[in-house]
């Protein structure tokens, strides 16, 4: 529990009303009960909020007063979300190694850590400090995790991957599987060992089900700040840069190379050896085949430029009225020349 005004303070935002006022909890608009706090975003939610049963609001400090509780802030996304960790802190660590977890030899870790049941690690692992491995982890030998790093359960991290701090790596992830690597003979496919490594930076967070390949020599790079979303793959020494965010289903075959704070839409596709500018935005199902410069905005399949991409659909949605008026004007070139063919017999 915590009043108005402690809130406010929390964000940095202005009070509306009483600073006194009791907040149990923190919810959307259409669940939020009595004595919670919920989030007005845009102006356009105005309506729906004096319909909420919530006692207060966070809202744009640009929002003309709603007559209710508030507290005005500038980013009023960024405030909800320091809310919501103020009211669902995590879960303290417990440290201690679990009796079922298998760990190797040369095992090395910091004060702090905590590693759940059925844990796996390999030789000569190291971890930082308050490193946390939920149950069933698999890491595999040679393996560096730095402070404050956190993998849930049934991850994979293969041998010789190196983890920045503050990483958060979600159920069900693999790092380090082999990169997709053959050379055809004669309709033979014949498998180029990979034997590089994959690096992740700090601050990176991994969401679940996602694979990045190791390389086939060198490294697969994932720089500091990044997001990745469930369900993407990325390809063997692929680099991606500072802060980009890359949506589910997304992928990114080899070689390739994203700028920094570089976005990649839902179901984004990317073909290997080429390089995406820094600031880009594939938008969702895009297929990128070439080269994008910095500050790029495409869609489309392939991807172009989105004005142009937007006109091209534009045009093909008049595309069934254009067939008929074609046909029409077939029918009639047909007549006339029937017509001229008659004249010229006569």
């Amino acid at each position: 529990m915590a009043t108005l005004g402690t809130l406010a303070e929390l964000v940095q935002g202005e009070v509306v009303g009483d600073k006194n006022l009791e907040i149990t909890g923190v919810a959307g608009l259409e669940d939020a009960q009595p004595g919670m706090i919920s989030l007005v975003a845009t102006v356009k939610v105005a309506d729906l909020a004096r319909e909420s049963k919530a006692s207060a609001f966070i809202i744009p400090s640009n929002l003309p007063e709603l007559g209710l509780a508030c507290i005005k802030v500038d980013n009023p996304r960024l405030a909800f979300a320091k809310i919501l960790w103020y009211f669902h802190p995590k879960p303290e660590t417990v440290e201690g190694i679990h009796p079922s977890a298998v760990i190797e030899e040369g095992f090395k870790y910091g004060p702090g850590c905590s590693i759940g049941p059925l844990v796996y690690i390999g030789k000569n692992v190291t971890f930082g400090e308050r490193v946390r491995i939920h149950p069933g982890v698999v890491i595999e030998d040679d393996t560096v995790i730095g402070n404050d790093t956190e993998i849930y359960s049934n991850a994979v991290i293969r041998n010789q991957t190196e983890i920045g701090e503050r990483v958060i790596i979600h159920p069900g992830t693999v790092i380090g599987a082999d990169g997709f690597g053959f050379v055809t003979v004669k309709g033979e496919h014949f498998k180029v060992p990979q034997v590089g490594r994959v690096r992740i930076e700090d601050d990176v967070e991994i969401g679940a089900n996602v694979t990045i390949d190791r390389a086939t020599t060198g490294e697969t790079l994932i720089k500091k700040g990044t997001k990745i979303d469930n369900l993407v793959q990325i390809g063997h020494n692929v680099q991606v840069g500072e802060d980009n965010i890359i949506v589910s289903m997304s992928g990114v075959a080899g070689s390739t190379r994203l700028g920094d704070r570089v976005t990649l839409a839902g179901q984004s596709g990317i073909v290997g050896h080429i390089s995406i500018g820094s600031d880009s935005v594939v938008a969702a199902r895009g297929m990128v085949i070439g080269n994008l410069p910095p500050n790029s905005f495409v869609s489309g399949q392939p991807a172009r430029p989105h004005a142009e991409d937007m006109r091209i659909q534009a045009a093909a949605g008049k595309l069934p009225d254009l067939l008929k008026i074609v046909r029409n004007l077939e029918k009639r070139l047909a007549k006339l020349e029937e017509e001229g063919q008659e004249k010229g017999n006569n």
